[in-house]
């Protein structure tokens, strides 16, 4: 897994965990191994319990998953932790899918819509906005003038096949890895 694809994870694990629960899970993502949450504390040098803690709010939200033995001599149960890729990588997916929704919506609503803008206060108003203010900013009565959107529509369809074509790559990549 490139680095890349670890940045990408790191900034989703944060809005979905927060920046500490990230900082951990951006060390296991460079570990590339199974660790017990006893070593990974040792290792960053924090509490077990804080270590733990994070790890089952990773664990709640598919970044790592872990399997469970019993110490012979103590009888206690010791935990294996490990990042899980597959799972991350149709998060990904998933995350990119929701973005792709929203660019096409928008795509949608610049193809229907015709807007007008504020040369004074670089605002953007809708043909109707525009109508019932006399085609005048509201804000400080300068003319509105028209806004092309050829431009925006342009980029939005460049940003729309870029994305299909991530997601049919990776889809494709995940449906033969597994």
């Amino acid at each position: 897994m490139g680095s890349k694809a670890e940045e990408l994870i790191t900034s989703l694990a944060k809005d979905l965990v927060g920046d500490d629960t990230a900082e951990l899970l951006k060390f296991l993502l460079k570990k590339r191994v199974e660790m017990t949450d006893e070593d990974i504390a040792k290792e960053l040098n924090t509490k077990v319990n804080e270590i733990r803690k994070k790890l089952y709010l990773l664990a709640e939200h598919g970044f790592v998953s872990y399997r469970k033995t019993r110490d012979k001599e103590s009888g206690l149960y010791i935990y294996y932790w490990k990042v899980n890729i597959d799972q991350i990588n149709d998060l990904l997916i998933n995350r990119k899918r929701l973005v792709l929704e929203k660019l096409k919506m928008r795509y949608e609503q610049e193809k229907e819509t015709t807007y007008y803008y504020c040369p004074q206060d670089n605002i953007l108003y809708t043909f109707e906005e525009a109508l019932e203010n006399e085609f005048k900013c509201p804000k400080c009565g300068s003319p509105l003038n028209y806004y092309d959107s050829e431009k925006t529509k342009t980029f939005l369809l460049y940003k729309i096949n870029q994305l299909e074509n991530e997601i049919d790559k990776e889809t494709k990549r995940a449906a033969s890895n597994s």
